[in-house]
Order: structure tokens, then sequence, then C-alpha cells
């Protein structure tokens, strides 16, 4: 499951020396879905040899909505 932060919970994500849970759920928070934008895009995002900036631009999608 994909975890998104603000920013100031970053380094306390990253601190290798921060390993209690309940500390851990005190010093990060998640960004309320509501705060992000999101859209379709490529399927080559998922080669690790692809690496441009046309990675983040949106796709349209077929009749479906896939």
């Amino acid at each position: 499951m994909p975890l998104v932060l603000d920013d100031d919970s970053l380094d306390p994500w990253l601190d290798a020396d921060l390993t209690d849970r309940e500390t851990i759920r005190h010093v990060v928070r998640h960004i309320p879905a509501d705060a992000m934008t999101h859209w379709p895009v490529s399927s080559r995002v998922n080669r690790p040899g692809n690496d441009d900036p046309t990675l983040i631009e949106r796709v349209p999608t077929d009749s479906t909505g896939a």
C-alpha cells in the first residue's frame, strides 16, 4: 500500500533509529486523500529503464475507464 506523508513527516519516517510503532504513529502524518490530485499515466512507468518527464503526463483512458 502506498504511503503519502506531509513534508514534516519525511525525516522521522526515514530515521532508521526510530523503530517504536507508537512513536512513529505520533510523529508521522498522512496527507489527506482530498489534498491530492491524480490522473492516469502511461504504463511506461512500470519499467525502471524509462526515466523522462513524459512519464507523469496525463494519458487518455479508453471508454471503459481503464
